[in-house]
């Protein structure tokens, strides 16, 4: 990813004050998410923790809990949002260490120790080379520790691509990989599958779903788009057919060797 798409993507986040107010999907993921992680290390509870794109802390708070006696690492791109995630977690327990870092280019502190556990709800989507990541993030596991993830899918919002085709404009949603994408995207040295969710989030009006992803600081355009005359009759077409969205979304879990 282009230092300026990070810097970008990083500022959205940073003005993103209402987030967790319409982050509905990203709660309901993060809480699946933190129960697949709590089934697949009940025999074993992981002792160090990393967390790319934390947020908020929505995810955190759950593993925070499930696993108090672990070393957390709680890391995002977005030093506003660290800032949001320790106000949630007050008072900061003495096992929870927060920095600034980018997950697609992950430099955790104490890396040298390995990790037991790597996890991340709804970040991957805004990498660039996920294959790439996922090596790098592997490498930081110890034997037999797993990386335990969510992101999205192709096919996640149509209900708007729909609109916004029928209006004859460009769409802003962005290329979402397939499954089969993602599961040649698992590096070598351990074994990873996914499986699939559909999520749908209620929404009255498209402009309230426009609303709701610049409040979550999830609005940015793909490259070059620019808004187009024709938006309102793709917000016509939304609010006379749809009165949801979907969020295709993929949970993966990479085990590796020892």
């Amino acid at each position: 990813m282009t230092d300026s798409r990070k810097t970008i993507i990083a500022a959205r986040f940073d003005a993103a004050q209402d987030y967790e107010r319409a982050a509905f999907i990203q709660k309901r993921c993060a809480r699946i998410l933190a129960e697949r992680i709590r089934q697949h290390r009940a025999a074993q509870p992981p002792r160090r923790i990393l967390e790319f794109g934390c947020g908020t802390g929505l995810l955190s708070r759950e593993l925070v809990s499930a696993f108090p006696k672990a070393e957390f690492h709680l890391t995002d791109i977005s030093p506003t949002m660290l800032e949001r995630t320790s106000q949630h977690l007050a008072p900061l327990p003495a096992t929870v260490q927060l920095y600034v870092m980018d997950g697609e280019n992950p430099q955790p502190q104490g890396a040298a120790e390995g990790f037991d556990l790597i996890t991340s709800s709804l970040c991957l989507q805004w990498f660039e080379d996920r294959a790439a990541a996922f090596r790098d993030l592997a490498a930081l596991l110890r034997p037999g520790g797993h990386m335990i993830v969510s992101t999205l899918l192709t096919g996640s919002l149509h209900e708007w691509q729909e609109s916004c085709k029928n209006a004859a404009i460009a769409c802003g949603v962005p290329d979402y990989p397939s499954l089969a994408q993602l599961q040649e995207d698992w590096p070598t040295g351990g074994h990873g599958e996914w499986d699939v969710c559909a999520l749908h989030d209620p929404t009255p009006s498209a402009r309230h779903f426009l609303k709701g992803l610049r409040m979550i600081g999830a609005s940015l355009p793909r490259d070059g788009h620019q808004p187009a005359h024709g938006l309102r009759r793709a917000m016509h077409h939304f609010d006379n057919h749809f009165s949801h969205v979907t969020y295709q979304t993929a949970f993966g879990i990479f085990l590796k060797g020892y």
